[in-house]
């Protein structure tokens, strides 16, 4: 009985590499996956953080549901060794991309100007600050304005909903 507990233990861990000490302020999110209410809508916004490739990257897929079409993306997170930051790029089912760094900060994590081209190619400068840990963490996303002002346009609150499974 030891023995087969020894062994399920050594394949759990097996299955979730440890991350890598760049990544590790983005430690919490992995494992499982988070949920949020867009506000004043019923669509929902999911994400899903695993470690992949021996914990050198962070995998997000999130699923947005509830709206006129169905909507999606990922992001892998890294550590740029020359920029010395964390990294990543999105990509989105409508085929719109983006990529920026993501620099911790004491309440959290901000992700400073990403400029998003949509699917259509239409840009757009975007500023995100997430904050808290533990079970749930609030997301504020701001877009740029032409003459150069920031509007929010969100705020969500991300709570744990279970866990996430690596993709095969």
């Amino acid at each position: 009985m030891l023995a087969l507990a020894i062994a399920m233990l050594a394949a759990q861990t097996a299955q979730t590499p440890a991350l890598a000490t760049e990544l590790q302020p983005l430690a919490f999110l992995v494992g499982s996956c988070w949920r949020a209410t867009f506000p004043n809508s019923t669509s929902t916004d999911t994400h899903c953080y695993t470690a992949m490739l021996g914990g050198r990257y962070i995998r997000d897929v999130h699923v947005v549901e509830g709206g006129p079409t169905p909507y999606g993306g990922e992001a892998i997170y890294r550590w740029d060794p020359q920029a010395r930051r964390l990294r990543f790029e999105y990509y989105a089912t409508d085929g719109g991309y983006s990529s920026g760094f993501a620099d911790p900060a004491p309440l959290g994590i901000n992700f400073p100007e990403e400029n998003y081209v949509g699917g259509n190619g239409q840009a757009m400068t975007l500023r995100t600050v997430q904050s808290g840990q533990g079970d749930a963490y609030s997301r504020t996303t701001s877009a740029r304005q032409a003459d150069g002002s920031w509007r929010e346009m969100w705020t969500m609150r991300f709570t744990r909903v279970g866990p996430a499974t690596a993709p095969r």
